[in-house]
């Protein structure tokens, strides 16, 4: 199994945000997760067991005016008032992974966070921050030669009629010495 743990940051404006009637009332926006996944979508080969994967990453979240004590304004949305506004964005990231034939690529989101800042009156600016993991997994086969468990007697030995395990059996290793294979998480956080 290989695991990448990574942190991200993706900043965007928001333009088609409901207003509030007085904006002079609004001291800042409020801005909340709800949900955020992700996945593989997309995996291309790169030889020696290396794969460039696309990883999708769906984040929905909740925006909120507030006033100068942190209380939702309420805005007008199709006839009835609301004090959050949601909305959903996409995002895709390249990764390169040992990803063998055979191997499922799995992401988790396990952190998630976000910010909002009004700009200039009519925009919302959202950072959103992500903690991912991806892990690259494998069936796991253990062969035993139970023939070599039980020696038997010297003048007893025979061939072996097949080879065990067969040349097929593992799926493909990574070689870690590729130049474009990187362990991208170094867990080792002693200092010398």
């Amino acid at each position: 199994m290989c695991v990448t743990c990574k942190n991200g940051t993706t900043s965007f404006t928001i333009t088609d945000l409901i207003l509030p009637t007085n904006t002079a009332t609004v001291a800042g926006v409020e801005c909340a997760i709800t949900n955020a996944t992700c996945a593989e979508i997309e995996r291309n080969q790169a030889g020696g067991g290396i794969a460039v994967v696309t990883i999708r990453k769906q984040v929905t979240f909740d925006l909120t005016f507030v006033d100068a004590n942190g209380n939702p304004i309420p805005v007008t949305s199709g006839g009835t008032l609301v004090t959050t506004q949601t909305r959903t964005r996409f995002f895709d990231e390249f990764v390169q992974v040992c990803a063998p034939t055979g191997t499922t690529v799995n992401c988790e989101i396990t952190n998630a966070g976000c910010r909002a800042i009004l700009a200039g009156g009519t925009a919302v600016v959202v950072d959103i921050f992500l903690c991912q993991s991806i892990q690259v997994e494998a069936e796991v086969k253990v062969c035993v030669d139970i023939i070599d468990f039980c020696v038997p007697d010297i003048c007893q030995q025979n061939p072996k009629p097949f080879a065990c395990p067969p040349s097929e059996f593992f799926p493909p290793q990574c070689d870690p010495a590729d130049p474009r294979f990187t362990p991208p998480c170094n867990t080792d956080t002693s200092s010398s």
